[in-house]
C-alpha cells in the first residue's frame, strides 16, 4: 500500500499554527521563569516572590495543560479528516508523518486527561498539606485561596478518571478502524504505539 500525502483542511492547519504558538509562548515563559529565579538568586536583579511564584505556577500547571490541549485539538481534527479521506484514496494510506501526527494508538485526549489527573493529584497533595497551616496561622485569605485550589484539584481528579477511560475506549475503536483501512509496516505500527508523553515502550507513564 503506497503512502501519499492526504490533503487536510484549513481548520487542521490553523490548529497546527495554534500549537506552534503555544510551544513558542511556553518556551518564552519557561525562559522568563528560569531567568527570574537565577537573577534573584545571584543578586543580579531583585525579583519579587509574588512574580516568581506566579511564573512557577504558570510553568508547572498552566503550560503543560495548554500545550497538550492544543495538541489534542490538532490531532483530533486531523484524525477525523484522514478517516473521511480514506474512501477518496483507495489502495493508498497517509504518510508516516501524518499517521504519527494524528493516528497514534493513543487517543489524542488521553494525554490531556492524564495531565489533568497528575496535576490534580499534585495540587491535592500540596494544597492539602498547606491548608491546615494557613488555618492555624489565622490567614483567612490564604486559607480561602488554598481551599478553593484544593476543591479545584479534587474536581480535576474526579473528572479525569472517567475521561481517561472514555478516551481509551475511543482509542481502541480508532485503532480497529485504522487497521481495517490501511495495512501498515511493522516499524510504523511500533511508532504509532508510542504515547505522546510516553517512554517508548507503548505504555503510558501515568499507568
Amino acid at each position: 500500500m503506497d503512502a501519499v500525502e492526504f490533503p487536510l483542511s484549513a481548520r487542521v492547519r490553523a490548529a497546527r499554527r495554534r500549537l506552534v504558538t503555544a510551544s513558542v509562548a511556553g518556551a518564552v515563559v519557561v525562559a522568563a521563569t528560569v531567568t527570574s529565579v537565577v537573577a534573584d538568586a545571584v543578586g543580579w536583579v531583585p525579583v519579587s516572590r509574588a512574580v516568581q511564584a506566579g511564573l512557577v505556577l504558570v510553568t508547572l500547571f498552566v503550560l503543560p495543560v495548554a500545550w497538550v490541549g492544543a495538541h489534542a485539538v490538532w490531532a483530533l481534527r486531523g484524525r477525523a479528516e484522514l478517516f473521511l479521506a480514506a474512501g477518496e484514496h483507495p489502495r493508498r494510506r497517509p504518510t508516516d508523518r501524518q499517521l504519527t501526527d494524528h493516528l497514534r494508538d493513543e487517543h489524542p485526549l488521553t494525554p490531556l486527561w492524564w495531565m489533568v489527573s497528575v496535576l490534580g493529584g499534585l495540587g491535592t497533595l500540596c494544597l492539602g498539606v498547606a491548608l491546615p497551616f494557613a488555618v492555624a496561622d489565622g490567614a483567612v485569605l490564604a486559607g480561602v485561596l488554598l481551599g478553593a485550589g484544593l476543591a479545584a484539584s479534587l474536581i480535576a481528579l474526579a473528572v479525569s478518571v472517567p475521561g481517561i477511560r472514555r478516551s481509551d475506549r475511543r482509542g481502541s475503536r480508532d485503532r480497529r478502524r485504522r487497521t481495517e483501512l490501511w495495512s501498515l509496516p511493522g516499524a510504523v505500527e511500533h511508532r504509532l504505539s508510542i504515547p505522546l508523553l510516553g517512554t517508548g515502550d507503548g505504555g503510558h507513564p501515568g499507568a
